[in-house]
């Protein structure tokens, strides 16, 4: 019983990517109505553990509902290093590694994420981690002055006493609350917690239900599983305890509530001589969601009269000597069927009720539903002499929020009434039920009660699962001796017996009444001649004669066989229930199936054969059983699949986001089930999207090479690098245009990552290309050693957005030397927000055939279900960030330390730089104010993306191709250009001319860069300075740069030069006019300086010429 009480063992109740998005948006919206620039969240110490802050992540990205918003009242220490700005359009965020790691599967496909994370060094230095937070934190709130927090009820209500707030004040601008308006948002996005939504309704549906649903199988097993003579034992107490336990769990330590219903198992009172009860009532609540249910169940055979065996003993009463067969009246049948009937009359008055709720929501009032109930129990009361009481009959309606709170039923708002997923429940309960059989008894009470959703004049009933049924035989008078019938003693009427006793089969009643399907039963066979002996452990022993079955038909399966016949009703007569199907499956198909078959033949008892016997069509469980149908999401206004509602219910929520006033009708959703292959007759396109670096080129030439395979001509639609510089929208759809009149062909077309590709889409779906062209699909490949922008994982934009269903139907997961748990890691990070697309893994951009046969096949971008989900997920787009390209020219060859430094084409401005031994030896505050400094300069350029073909000095041969970004440079030499060398005469001088077959120098040779606040100066500027590291000038030489060595030399070399006042050398030192050694030659400082001369003087010489060389190379970059 335990994995009903494990909410994260069920996997339908996991928090997914569209339901966090969802609760962003309803906080950007409050933003919005409240007038404030953002929603600050900080976590942890930095805000005393503010418990206000743990409950809103509980709720935004930890998946909590209701009461569980409040009671999980620690955060995990992972995420106690973690800031979040909810803006009005975006969201900013700090998280440090531990905290990244957690929330990565959410942050990673957040749209329009401003996210700083401090690299792992920066991350295990305490000190600088909290200097960067601080920094970080500054620069998160940059342009915002109306700022939303949430401050405790009790104390630190004071925010400039959190340890973070205190920080911001030491820039000397002053306080944050002087720079910031303080908008205390506390009471307004506790509100937000209350209603419903699809993720706590899937709660609801998946794991508080399941668990309800647990609880009656365990508390009837108990009753179900002992012998049936100790059954009459069972008390209430036995039977309510798997209730109570979580009950009391939940309401010692979380819920203090009024309105608590106390989970309660009552067996009805006593009704003939025997003193057996012939039913229980069972109610129980989940405190949590006040999630509840009410069923009466039955503790008889429900028959009238009995097929009974009765042991003759000896005169001693020694042993059985024979058995003798019987039939026995049931004097208390009558009060089987009253109660019965009774039971039956309020579950149709309960769904009657939702018909008519359906039909009109302001019906669903006690008094329409009492008297709807007293119309359906008058003809029922009346057959059996009974007058309908006002006082017996009790009905109650109630509604509740996420916190299980009762909440009057308001229709006066229908707009927010139909917006927001609510959950009623209607109790039906009749009381004082008088026996037929022993005047001035009292049965007890009958009730029934469910929880249900409305949605577009349709209803789910969440509790559904917990049976309306259940039929336990606690009379074990006659069962017990059937159960001892031996094989020496045969029984007349039954015969010899011919099968040992087979386990693990199944007993099905279909009853008349389609809401009483009674359960299927495990049952044990026991074969004779004349009858079969069958147990359950519910009804216990009984027997059936081959004589009493009529109309017998036999099913025939790969894995089972059943028998279905009609005979007398000798289980369930007051559900009229005559059709009996038994199932013969494993060892019971040799040792009683096959003899079956032949005792019937010799018989002569008439068998027919049939798939589907009317007995199984009527009834859910039958249909369930035998027939293999498809799942009906909707029949008339019942919605039967929680998968289908919660769909639904997303989808609703992701469409408000766009429109508040839209509304998407039930039915409308329905209809967009079915999937139409769209055919057409224009000319294919296949668009290939997805970020810089991503590969789409190479991806795109691997798949057309299968295009023959399938019977298929695909052209690749590209650009030259000149092209790229001055493309758009615009241009990219005329030379789409312009290639296509040259040739018919099916079109693989690479949107390069800066271009709009909604614009584009929206061109060939509407414009003058939508007459001659259809997109067939859309293909997102990401490359996974491409994911974030900068080291402190900042991911890519668009990252994921174009994966979105319905904008994308094949994501291309790209990896090149990556671990495989790496690969894994993130092929699941996308499968949840890829959803409805197919998602492949690939590597080094190599296409498996058939994938590339899935993509040609695949015409299903404009289906119907396509376009909605394209509607649905609009608000989660992220926004195409304005970027800048550049092309330069590079015809001269390159030297080949350029290969090394490349990615300083990336880094930013070098001035804002401080050396790192400068910046360790400031103190805490200098860094912080640095830090803050770094973050906060004006608009500096961003390299982005950088595409090049280079050659080099010496190999005028070959062709290299370079693509480069913050993660890493690729270097391809080309191969498909054909290169030859000719000599020339020029200037006297034979110089090797390359000629490129087939290549186009002037328009590709040279650098193509994307990024912000870039032009072709600033690239040139970038350039240059990487020129002047291939070949630096050297610096002028002093005294300090000799070493001692050189200084020796120098004096050396002058030894006897310049000797004055009677100083010689000797030939090994200097003397002076006494015959002293001295330490140096008198006028070393002169030789040293004159050498210095000549040497700088060279050392300038060679600065000008690379000097010459600079001038040169840009000169010609700028032509």
């Amino acid at each position: 019983m335990l994995q009903f009480f494990q909410r994260l063992e069920n996997p339908d109740s996991k928090f997914h990517l569209y339901d966090s998005f969802y609760r962003i948006k309803k906080i950007e919206k409050v933003c919005i109505k409240e007038n404030v620039d953002g929603l600050l969240i900080i976590n942890g110490i930095d805000s005393k553990d503010n418990y206000e802050y743990t409950k809103l992540m509980n709720w935004v990205f930890l998946g909590h509902s209701g009461i569980e918003i409040e009671t999980n009242e620690y955060l995990d220490n992972t995420l106690s290093e973690t800031i979040f700005i909810i803006t009005k359009d975006h969201m900013r965020a700090y998280c440090d590694q531990q905290g990244f790691k957690q929330l990565k599967p959410c942050l990673l496909q957040m749209p329009n994420l401003k996210l700083f994370v401090p690299t792992i060094k920066e991350d295990e230095n305490k000190d600088e981690s909290e200097v960067l937070k601080m920094a970080q934190f500054v620069k998160m709130m940059q342009g915002l002055k109306r700022i939303g927090v949430l401050l405790p009820q009790e104390k630190n209500r004071n925010i400039e006493k959190w340890p973070i707030i205190q920080g911001y004040g030491l820039l000397g601008n002053g306080f944050f609350s002087m720079q910031h308006e303080i908008v205390n948002m506390t009471e307004r996005i506790n509100q937000l917690y209350k209603p419903h939504d699809k993720h706590s309704m899937k709660n609801l549906i998946n794991v508080i239900s399941q668990r309800l649903n647990g609880h009656v199988s365990g508390s009837l097993q108990l009753l179900s599983e002992i012998p049936i003579k100790k059954r009459p034992a069972v008390t209430n107490e036995q039977m309510v305890e798997i209730f109570l336990d979580t009950f009391e769990i939940e309401d010692n330590k979380y819920v203090k509530r009024n309105n608590k219903l106390i989970p309660t198992v009552t067996f009805g009172n006593c009704s003939s001589q025997e003193k057996l009860p012939l039913h229980l009532t069972m109610e129980s609540s989940d405190l949590y969601s006040s999630l509840r249910f009410s069923r009466t169940y039955f503790l008889t055979k429900q028959v009238c009269r009995e097929n009974v065996i009765i042991p003759i003993h000896d005169d001693f009463e020694h042993f059985v000597k024979e058995y003798q067969y019987q039939i026995v009246e049931h004097s208390y049948h009558k009060d089987e069927c009253l109660l019965i009937e009774i039971y039956k009359t309020l579950i149709e008055s309960f769904y009657s009720a939702l018909q008519m709720i359906c039909q009109d929501y302001r019906k669903m009032t006690n008094q329409l539903i009492f008297e709807l109930c007293q119309e359906r129990l008058n003809p029922t009361l009346t057959n059996y002499q009974l007058q309908f009481l006002n006082d017996n009959l009790i009905v109650s309606v109630s509604s509740y929020n996420s916190f299980g709170e009762e909440v009057p039923i308001n229709f006066k708002d229908p707009i927010s009434f139909k917006l927001t997923p609510q959950f009623f429940s209607i109790r039906l309960e009749y009381k004082s039920i008088p026996s037929q059989v022993v005047k001035g008894t009292i049965l007890g009470n009958v009730i029934f009660s469910d929880s249900f959703i409305l949605q577009e004049n349709c209803y789910y009933i969440i509790t559904s699962k917990i049976p309306h049924l259940q039929i336990i035989n606690t009379d074990a008078r006659f069962s017990d001796d059937i159960e001892k019938v031996k094989k020496k003693l045969p029984l007349e009427k039954l015969g010899q017996q011919i099968s040992e006793k087979v386990d693990k089969n199944r007993l099905f009643i279909p009853s008349k009444h389609a809401l009483l399907d009674i359960p299927i039963q495990i049952a044990s066979y026991i074969l004779h001649e004349n009858g079969i002996r069958i147990f359950t452990n519910e009804m216990g022993w009984f027997f059936i004669l081959f004589d009493q079955m009529k109309k017998i038909k036999f099913t025939q399966g790969l894995e089972s066989v059943w028998m279905i016949f009609m005979t007398e009703p000798i289980l369930c007569a007051s559900l009229q229930a005559k059709t009996i199907a038994l199932e013969f499956v494993g060892k019971s198909v040799d040792q009683v199936y096959m003899k079956l078959i032949n005792i019937l033949k010799e018989n002569e008892i008439k068998v027919d054969y049939t798939d589907n016997p009317k007995e199984f069509q009527l009834t859910r469980l039958g249909q369930m059983i035998l027939k293999k149908e498809q799942k009906v999401p909707l029949l008339g206004n019942m919605i039967r699949e929680s998968s289908f509602l919660l769909d639904y219910l997303e989808s609703k929520q992701l469409i408000i986001l766009t429109q508040v006033k839209s509304d998407l009708k039930l039915l409308n959703y329905l209809a967009l089930q079915d999937e139409s292959k769209q055919i057409d007759d224009r000319i294919g396109i296949i668009l290939i999207t997805g970020t810089y670096s991503s590969g789409k080129t190479k991806f795109a030439q691997s798949l057309q090479r299968y295009a023959s395979d399938f019977n298929q001509k695909a052209q690749i639609l590209s650009f030259s690098l000149l092209e790229q510089s001055i493309l758009d929208e615009e241009g990219w759809l005329n030379k789409l245009e312009n290639q296509l009149k040259y040739s018919q062909e099916q079109c693989i077309c690479v949107i390069p990552f800066y271009l709009s590709i909604d614009i584009i889409v929206q061109q060939l779906s509407n414009g003058k290309l939508s007459k001659f062209v259809y997109i067939k699909n859309v293909v997102n490949k990401i490359n996974i050693n491409n994911i974030y922008q900068n080291e402190n994982c900042q991911p890519i934009d668009n990252l994921v957005s174009q994966s979105l269903p319905g904008y994308c139907q094949f994501t291309i997961l790209d990896s090149f030397g990556n671990e495989e748990s790496e690969v894994e890691e993130y092929f699941k990070i996308f499968r949840t927000v890829c959803i409805k697309s197919n998602i492949y893994r690939i590597t080094n951009n190599m296409i498996q055939s058939s994938v590339a046969k899935e993509i040609y096949q695949c015409t299903s971008y404009n289906s119907t279900q396509n376009v909605f989900l394209r509607s649905k997920l609009a608000s989660y787009k992220s926004q195409i960030v304005p970027q800048q390209k550049v092309f330069i020219h590079n015809t001269i060859p390159c030297v080949k330390q350029f290969r090394k430094i490349l990615r300083e084409l990336f880094k930013t401005s070098q001035q804002q730089k401080i050396q790192t031994g400068n910046y360790e030896k400031l103190s805490e505050i200098d860094k912080f104010i640095y830090r803050v400094k770094e973050f906060n300069s004006p608009q500096k350029p961003q390299l982005q993306y950088l595409k090049a073909f280079l050659r080099f000095e010496g190999q005028l041969d070959k062709l290299y191709e370079y693509t480069a970004n913050h993660n890493y440079i690729v270097e391809r030499q080309v191969k498909s250009v054909n290169i030859l060398l000719k000599e020339q005469l020029i200037n006297g001088t034979k110089l090797q001319i390359p000629s490129y077959v087939g290549w186009d120098t002037h328009s590709n040779l040279g650098f193509f860069m994307v990024g912000q606040n870039i032009s072709k100066d600033i690239c040139l500027e970038y350039i240059g300075e990487l020129i002047q590291k291939m070949k630096p000038l050297q610096p002028l030489l002093t005294k300090n740069n000799l070493s001692k060595d050189t200084i020796k030399d120098i004096e050396f070399q002058n030894r006897i030069i310049g000797l004055e006042n009677g100083e010689f050398y000797d030939g090994q030192f200097i003397r002076n006019q006494d015959g002293e050694i001295l330490e140096h030659h008198p006028k070393l400082e002169i030789f040293i300086q004159e050498y210095l001369n000549i040497q700088n003087q060279k050392i300038v010489e060679q600065n000008n010429q690379i000097q010459q060389e600079w001038n040169n190379y840009l000169n010609a970059l700028k032509c």
